[in-house]
């Protein structure tokens, strides 16, 4: 099964799925398709900052789960993610991929495709569900990876280390003035996430292989980081759509940066 689904498929299956708005509450309050509900990259999918963790650490998810029983998710539920294609899709989806719910699709070309596409917008919030659900996650933590770990892959080459940011951030060539981070992990190559992605959705399978051509044939495993563990989700999205797993260095970056002599190679690296 596809990760995505077109806006004319959604609208056969809307009374199956339970539809999700990543685009956080101020776009959602301005326009949201009808029956979703709100959710918030910095209120839902991130805990308190500390010392180290980056500037998005996963945040409790005894409480996260709470909020998803409160639109009436289960581990059997179907769930449809939007955004304003593309940014927070890919970070909701990982996350309910790592609390163990199977199947999760997103909106290909977000929510401005929805509206090209001739489907309407409502301002109307979406009634909760009254009956109540529990959501008995299981954490899939295969699909993450620390910052030792990260460390080691680097040092060892036991991993390919993906950078999803921009080849600006990743190579050196602009200086990082949000995390301080002008290059990159060493051994890490580039693939920047939109590369993965057209304004209609996904790159055709065809191209995702040849995006991903090197890794697929590396026969080791992967870790992906970008700034701070959000839109490096979008690169596994689109690496997971040709059956490509990898895992998550949550804390990114920004985690990076927090230890004291941490290494940063600068230019361009190839495996």
């Amino acid at each position: 099964m596809s990760n995505f689904i077109t806006p004319t498929e959604l609208l056969s299956v809307m009374d199956e799925v339970i539809l999700l708005d990543a685009r956080g509450f101020h776009d959602y309050n301005k326009g949201h398709i009808k029956g979703a509900f709100p959710i918030d990259l910095d209120k839902d999918l991130t805990g308190p900052l500390g010392e180290h963790g980056g500037r998005h650490p996963l945040p409790d998810m005894d409480r996260l789960a709470k909020t998803f029983e409160t639109f009436g998710i289960t581990m059997n539920a179907k769930v449809v993610i939007y955004d304003s294609w593309l940014f927070l899709a890919g970070r909701l989806w990982w996350t309910l991929r790592y609390m163990g719910l199977a199947d999760v699709r997103v909106l290909s070309g977000g929510i401005e495709r929805w509206v090209q596409d001739g489907y309407l917008l409502t301002k109307a919030p979406t009634p909760l569900p009254t009956k109540p659900t529990v959501f008995n996650y299981k954490l899939q933590k295969h699909m993450i990876m620390t910052r030792n770990e990260v460390l080691t892959a680097s040092e060892t080459k036991s991993h390919v280390i993906i950078d999803a940011r921009s080849p600006e951030r990743y190579s050196g060539s602009e200086v990082d003035t949000m995390d301080g981070m002008t290059g990159h992990i060493p051994g890490a190559v580039n693939h920047f996430y939109e590369s993965g992605y057209t304004a209609e959705g996904p790159r055709s399978i065809k191209d995702l292989e040849v995006e991903f051509y090197n890794e697929i044939h590396q026969n080791r495993p992967l870790v992906t980081y970008c700034g701070s563990g959000v839109t490096a989700c979008n690169a596994l999205l689109a690496m997971n759509e040709i059956g490509l797993k990898s895992a998550l260095y949550v804390g990114s970056s920004s985690d990076w940066v927090t230890y004291e002599d941490f290494p940063i190679h600068t230019g361009v690296e190839n495996l």
